[in-house]
């Protein structure tokens, strides 16, 4: 009837520490970058980089892309994710790409677009940097 919360991977991170609200009220149009952890109850209309935990609040919106270390969703997210581990909550809504290693999904949770599965983080993914993370192109060439 119980069932063992050894069986089950944690996501959440040693330090549980919320270092920047973005509250339910209050719209960033934008990038966010932050070398620990965010969470947003509120708007973000850009991107969301942050090497700690992301957590997108269950009033949460974010249109546009989030790197994260680990990913919990609770609202809403429009844009592709790049997290280690993502964690998307019963009343999670994500439209858009997902690179991650390890995820988990609650009955309950919509999600439209890709999965990608990795079994380590892809160069450059993760790092909190001032300038926008340098994807790969098709027409790229790489020498």
């Amino acid at each position: 009837m119980f069932s063992s919360r050894k069986d089950k991977p944690s996501l959440m991170p040693v330090n549980r520490q919320i270092d920047t609200v973005i509250a339910q009220h209050c719209k960033l149009e934008g990038d966010l970058t932050s070398e620990n952890s965010v969470k947003v109850d509120g708007v973000i209309l850009g991107s969301l980089r942050c090497q700690g935990r992301a957590i997108i609040g269950e009033t949460g919106l974010v249109r546009g892309d989030v790197y994260s270390a680990d990913l919990l969703v609770i609202g809403k997210l429009e844009g592709n994710v790049y997290a280690e581990n993502l964690h998307l909550h019963a009343t999670a809504s994500i439209v858009g790409e997902i690179n991650t290693r390890t995820l988990q999904m609650d009955t309950g949770a919509r999600y439209s677009g890709t999965v990608t599965m990795r079994e380590e983080a892809p160069p450059a993914a993760l790092p909190v940097t001032a300038a926008p993370i340098a994807l790969p192109s098709a027409d790229r060439k790489d020498t």
